[in-house]
């Protein structure tokens, strides 16, 4: 039904919000929860009838065979089976198509609101606003998230959006429903954070900022027991927005740093466990910048008996230890840092603040009960080998387990304006980890396939170690330790002794030589030589002795 019938029959107008499905190599099931989303349904709920509706959670994964990356079947082998290996197949993650057209059907909604955050996924999204066109002509699609707010026009292009948020978007969709459902869908062109076209001409407008970011999101629209991480009800939940710094390698829009209310905060709080949600992970770009705030935040938790945890966004340098020990009386068990790389050289040249801090805080955290992750980054333009080799050794180490992300050019960010200078649609989709783009000549693929696999070792290692603290060598381990099946202690004796990755070949049944460069794992092990290895969960350690 039109808006013009809707408004002569005094009907509500019907949004449907959609988190798409995404394809790749892998996803992360329990960082799927549609935040951003419910943040829409509760900005728009007083002038329309809202729904979200998740395609991309909770549905078994669909291989697909011929997936676009050609260049990387000879490092993603289904028929190869290592305990080291990184991904063997290509999933679509979500609905197919003609569930999508069901439930769009279903809805039969005027409005249907696409999130699109990643630039690499934004063929998924983008597919959605097609689907819904076919569904029919008349639904109004709007295009939100990092991708349209970097890439209106690219967007706007298409003949299946109509519209595109840009930055934040809860005042701007609010504001484009309210013009659309009084007939002033023109009047769109005028609303801060609403792109929009008509007959040929394209009207851009600048990231829109929320004044007010009090407002707690609509979380009765989604089933808590659809999203659980160890075994418990979780949710996403922000206590602020934005970030002060710019590092080089992140493509987020530059947003103003801001804190919420701790009354809301305490308001939600309230209505998630009221809701049966029994753990939180919080996504804040800055968690504790503001030290005094965040302990006020984990204050109104303690005792709340709430699971909490911040995959993103802990600062390790506004980090002291009666936080860290007021983050475990509120429930914190395990922490995640990020390191990017142990060369100040390299974090310089990053523009990311310096690290001094957490290093000062590595003694008290490795004696700490919590379970402790620190992330790298590997393959940046200007690292080399010997850098993330340097971050390796220190990291094994230390109690904590080894966090590698592999670098990928993020549409926004200083480094992808440098390299690329613009969007081309023919390249989006390699802006992922899982490609392992070789943007750095002195690090290319096979370097970055061969240093992740030995980080799983590392980290396997570090695992034996917590279960077996008798070990006193690396070259002990083999056998009953390590062994998952039959082909594991053969896997691991090939790399402790003959120094390179095999792969048990399920096609030939036999054991072949996996893609790797040879040379830097005889340096890698040089490197490492006489080092020591220390558990993750436990203070157990050996020494490498090969």
């Amino acid at each position: 039904m039109s808006f013009w019938r809707r408004f002569y029959y005094n009907l509500p107008v019907k949004v449907l919000l959609v988190q798409p499905p995404i394809e790749d190599f892998y996803d992360t099931s329990i960082r799927t929860y549609p935040l951003a989303l419910l943040y829409l349904a509760a900005a728009v709920r007083d002038v329309c009838d809202v729904s979200v509706v998740d395609l991309r959670s909770n549905r078994r994964p669909q291989v697909i065979k011929d997936h676009p990356f050609p260049e990387l079947r000879s490092y993603y082998r289904e028929d190869h089976y290592s305990p080291f290996s990184l991904f063997r197949r290509y999933y679509r993650f979500g609905a197919d198509e003609k569930e999508i057209d069901a439930i769009i059907r279903g809805h039969a909604p005027d409005v249907v609101a696409v999130a699109s955050p990643y630039t690499a996924y934004s063929f998924e999204a983008l597919k959605v606003a097609k689907t819904a066109k076919k569904v029919s002509n008349d639904i109004i699609t709007v295009m939100g998230g990092t991708h349209p707010t970097l890439y209106p026009l690219h967007l706007l292009r298409n003949p299946y959006v109509d519209y595109v948020i840009r930055g934040e978007g809860e005042t701007p969709l609010f504001s484009l429903i309210r013009a659309l459902k009084t007939g002033k869908g023109r009047a769109a062109e005028g609303i801060q954070g609403v792109s929009s076209k008509h007959n040929g001409d394209y009207f851009l407008s600048g990231i829109a900022i929320e004044d007010d970011i009090d407002r707690i999101p609509e979380r009765r629209l989604l089933d808590p027991s659809d999203y659980r991480i160890g075994g418990k009800n979780y949710t996403f939940f922000l206590t602020s927005r934005g970030c002060p710094f710019r590092c080089a390698f992140c493509g987020k829009p530059p947003v103003p740093y801001r804190r919420r209310s701790i009354g809301s905060i305490r308001q939600e709080i309230s209505s998630c466990i009221d809701s049966g949600i029994e753990a939180i992970d919080f996504e804040d770009d800055m968690l504790n910048l503001d030290p005094g705030f965040f302990n006020e935040v984990l204050s109104l938790l303690n005792g709340k008996g709430v699971t909490l945890s911040a995959m993103n966004g802990i600062y390790a340098e506004t980090m002291d230890i009666e936080t860290l020990k007021n983050m475990s009386d509120a429930g914190f068990r395990r922490l995640n840092f990020s390191l990017v790389d142990v060369s100040g050289s390299v974090i310089k040249r990053q523009k990311r603040p310096a690290l001094f801090n957490l290093l000062r805080l590595l003694p008290f955290l490795e004696s700490s009960p919590f379970d402790i992750e620190i992330h790298f980054i590997i393959g940046l333009p200007d690292q080399g080998p010997e850098d993330i080799i340097d971050t390796i050794l220190f990291l094994m180490g230390k109690r904590v387990l080894l966090g590698p992300s592999i670098f990928y050019l993020a549409p926004g960010s200083p480094i992808f304006d440098e390299a690329s200078g613009s969007f081309r649609e023919e390249g989006a989709r390699t802006f992922r980890s899982s490609y392992m783009l070789p943007a750095s000549p002195l690090v290319p693929r096979e370097a970055i396939f061969t240093i992740m696999k030995l980080v799983r070792f590392l980290n396997a290692v570090k695992r034996i170690l917590d279960g077996h603290p008798g070990l006193e060598r690396l070259s002990d381990i083999a056998g009953s330790q390590f062994r998952r099946n039959r082909h594991d202690d053969v896997i691991m004796r090939s790399l402790l002794m003959e120094k390179r990755f095999i792969a048990y070949d399920r096609k030939i049944q036999n054991y072949v030589d996996e893609r790797q460069d040879k040379g830097l794992i005889a340096h890698f092990f040089k490197r490492i030589s006489r080092a020591t290895i220390k558990g993750f969960k436990t203070a157990h350690s050996l020494i490498v002795d090969l």
